[in-house]
């Protein structure tokens, strides 16, 4: 478990912290599917500060039967984007050690800092790289 969330109460209601968004420390992008009713939520995308300096957290999930359409990666793009519109510079990310494809993403578009994988979860620290 991420360090940033350590020190949360066991009983925490973890369905309202991660819907509450401050929309400078903490943001959430969501996609909801074109033609529902009512609208299916089918990728989140979001960002948590954490105590390191310019420094944050971020999370994507995108729904099996959407993956593999670009929209992981356009959702990536746009959380990184709005976190350095904010001022953070540095990214931290958990990944299972065996999703390929998270991993790939971060490192084909980003500059990774350092990387360690325990218990099956591999811990990223990365930037953009330089326009």
């Amino acid at each position: 478990m991420p360090a940033s969330r350590d020190s949360y109460p066991a009983e925490l209601d973890w369905a309202r912290v991660l819907a509450t968004v401050d929309y400078q420390r903490r943001l959430a992008l969501v996609v909801e599917a074109p033609s529902s009713e009512p609208r299916d939520l089918i990728a989140v995308g979001r960002y948590d500060a954490i105590d390191e300096p310019d420094t944050v957290e971020v999370a994507f999930v995108v729904q099996d039967s959407w993956q593999n359409r670009g929209l992981g990666t356009m959702l990536f793009d746009a959380i990184l984007r709005a976190a350095t519109a904010r001022s953070y510079r540095r990214f931290r990310a958990y990944v299972l050690a065996d999703n390929r494809r998270m991993l790939d993403l971060i490192t084909r578009f980003t500059k990774v800092e350092s990387h360690k994988t325990e218990q099956g979860a591999t811990e990223l620290v990365f930037r953009l790289p330089p326009p």
